[in-house]
């Protein structure tokens, strides 16, 4: 008997399994079909019966909601529930599960019988099979296609890394976007100093919009549109969501822009610019996948555009080293190249400047009267403009030196200084003396500079001649004094600028006027070059270094 009734019912089990046909959920393409495959078999099975399919979602213990059947469900169909939370004597809950995961929940308004239960079990281990085969073919498929899209991008790669153009890459670049997303029009922003988010972003490619209409853009409240897109990730915004498409004033917006996706250009960190896409064709609903291609393609474009300007940053720093070593040559010829024609007196001199170019000037010569002129003079700052300033100084000094009186010739230079620096807060200082030939009568003006040190040989210690007055360039009209002495045989004078006096060691110790005083008294005996080079060897043995961080002269003139 008990034979007799296991078959029969197991002759039920197979005809509901025929009715239902379970294979039938195996064949479905997509997790939405097999959802619909389920309902039908579902009202097959139980009509008119409230039923409700839960998937588990990210947190434990909770489901979303994937399909409901009837009105008797308390829920809607997307939201996360509690399953326990539709809870009555008729309500039966069956595990939907997969290899002792738990795939979701099946809840129906009904107590079934033996058979239609031991049915809608296998269905359900079916639908969990089907579930999750085609969770894995999705993301099979996404993985295949993240890699298909990798390796195009690294293809585009390797072709613009070899392309130097930067219009023909910015032009590659907005058509790889606006083709990836199907766009009907792009505009690409450029940072004018990439890397510098504060820099402006310049409009550099556009594609199916005029250059006009998008400059009537602005951000609501009148900020600078797109500058506030650099700030966030590639997004996509539907006009239908937000009426400002991502921060736009609407007023600016005409009816045929439908939506946006916006990309900044970022490379570890480097800003680059954006690109800005309108009216995309492709399903929002696979948009999340479409955005991690596009970042992708954004970090792309950022390395390609800040190489780019790596290249042309090193291309004018090639152009204004090459400037600046032609100026330095330049400036190394303003210097005296020999000493002046007489047997009275030895000279030697030396100008190192801290970067290419200085804006130290030493020179020296003599007039016609045979008389010896020199002068030692600092401009402020060191660099270009320093030496801009300098050799205009020095074209004066040349030019006026032999016919005016030491007092009067720094009076003049110093109008001459002021007018050319206006209000920049430059000026010079600068020693400037004669001696006049025969009676070897020293007179010497000093308009701000270092003590010059005169060694008399005579009494074997040094007498420094002190500033007349302020630097040239201070106050227009300013009044210079003099000092007057007579030079004997075996006397020294050293000039020499603030950038040897304050030149520091390691510890930050300052090299000091007395330790250069001490020098000079220690070889005042030997040639005027013999004395130069002392100093020089002194100075680079207490830095430790041959180049300084300000511009180092000195001019030594020695009596016969």
């Amino acid at each position: 008997m008990d034979t007799a009734t296991d078959r029969n019912e197991d002759l039920e089990i197979d005809h509901w399994h025929e009715a239902v046909d379970l294979a039938g959920l195996h064949v479905c393409r997509s997790i939405e079909d097999l959802d619909r495959e389920l309902v039908c078999k579902l009202v097959r099975l139980f009509p008119g019966t409230d039923i409700a399919l839960l998937l588990a979602a990210e947190d434990p213990g909770r489901f979303r909601v994937q399909v409901v059947l009837g009105s008797g469900c308390p829920w809607p169909t997307g939201d996360t529930v509690d399953a326990a939370a539709w809870a009555n004597d008729r309500i039966r809950s069956y595990s939907i599960t997969y290899r002792n995961h738990t795939l979701g929940r099946l809840l129906i308004d009904r107590a079934p019988d033996e058979i239609l239960d031991r049915v809608l079990t296998a269905m359900l281990a079916h639908y969990g099979v089907a579930l999750v085969n085609l969770t894995l073919n999705e993301e099979s498929r996404q993985a295949t296609e993240h890699y298909c899209a990798s390796l195009q991008a690294l293809e585009e790669g390797i072709v613009l890394f070899q392309e130097g153009d930067h219009e023909a890459v910015t032009a590659r670049l907005m058509g790889l976007a606006t083709a990836m997303l199907q766009a009907t029009a792009g505009a690409l922003y450029v940072l004018r100093e990439v890397g510098n988010v504060e820099s402006d972003l310049v409009l550099t490619q556009t594609l199916g919009i005029p250059d006009a209409l998008l400059a009537t853009f602005k951000g609501q409240g009148g900020t600078a549109w797109p500058q506030c897109l650099l700030a966030r990730s590639a997004f996509y915004v539907a006009r239908v969501e937000d009426p400002t498409l991502g921060g736009l004033d609407p007023a600016d917006l005409p009816d045929i822009l439908r939506d946006i996706v916006a990309l900044p250009l970022r490379y570890h960190g480097v800003d680059a610019g954006v690109i800005v896409l309108f009216n995309v064709a492709p399903e929002t609903g696979n948009m999340h996948d479409h955005l991690d291609r596009m970042n992708s393609l954004g970090q792309l474009g950022a390395a390609l555009l800040h190489r780019l300007s790596l290249e042309a940053i090193s291309a004018r720093n090639r152009s204004i080293e090459k400037e600046l070593q032609i100026a330095e040559a330049i400036q190394k010829r303003l210097l005296p190249s020999k000493a002046p024609a007489t047997t009275d007196y030895e000279f030697a001199w030396r100008s190192v400047a801290a970067q290419n170019i200085g804006g130290d000037y030493l020179d020296v010569l003599t007039s016609d009267l045979g008389d010896v002129h020199a002068v030692i003079a600092d401009a402020s700052g060191h660099g270009i403009n320093s030496a801009l300033l300098m050799s205009s100084f020095r074209s004066t000094y040349r030019a006026e030196a032999p016919w005016e009186e030491p007092a009067d010739l720094t009076a003049s230079l110093n109008n001459e200084v002021q007018n050319e620096v206006g209000s920049t807060g430059m000026f010079i200082t600068a020693a400037m003396l004669r001696i006049e030939q025969g009676s070897r009568r020293l007179t010497m003006s000093n308009a701000g500079h270092n003590p010059v040190l005169h060694w008399r040989a005579a009494t074997g210690k040094i007498e420094p001649i002190e500033s007349h007055g302020p630097p040239l360039g201070f106050m227009e009209d300013a009044e210079y004094g003099t000092e007057e002495r007579t030079l004997a045989p075996g006397d020294v004078l050293f000039l020499y600028t603030d950038g040897i006096s304050e030149a520091c060691d390691r510890e930050l110790d300052m090299f000091g006027d007395e330790r250069l005083a001490g020098i000079l008294a220690a070889n005042a005996h030997r040639s005027a070059a013999e004395i130069l080079e002392a100093a020089l060897a002194e100075l680079a043995r207490f830095t430790g270094r041959l180049r300084y961080d300000d511009d180092v002269s000195l001019s030594v003139i020695k009596v016969r």
